[in-house]
């Protein structure tokens, strides 16, 4: 992904399920990636419109391409994780799980 960002993210623990959250504008679920490890998030994300026509003011937070790799604090259950995007905020779930293996790639909601 060309000039991709890095975006802020809160990790989480409730109800026995390790939680990611992380603020992506202008993303969409259609153009969201989402893979899950049992120790790591990969996140990329492209926004499907042109801000280089915009005329900025100001200019604090980018709506462009995203990517995220992350190392998670505990091990997780890929086959069960799950993903939405809402109001340009992407949360990624899963079950802790020691035993969780493989990779996952789940539709983003």
């Amino acid at each position: 992904m060309r000039n991709a960002v890095t975006p802020p993210a809160n990790i989480y623990e409730a109800s026995g399920h390790l939680r990611v959250a992380t603020p992506i504008p202008g993303a969409q679920a259609p153009h969201t990636r989402v893979v899950v490890r049992p120790d790591r998030i990969q996140v990329e994300a492209e926004c499907k419109y042109s801000q280089d026509e915009q005329h900025y003011l100001r200019r604090d937070w980018q709506v462009g391409a995203w990517h995220l790799y992350l190392t998670l604090p505990r091990r997780i259950d890929p086959g069960a994780a799950h993903a939405t995007l809402r109001h340009g905020v992407l949360m990624v779930m899963a079950p802790i799980s020691e035993g969780g293996q493989g990779e996952a790639r789940p539709t983003v909601e």
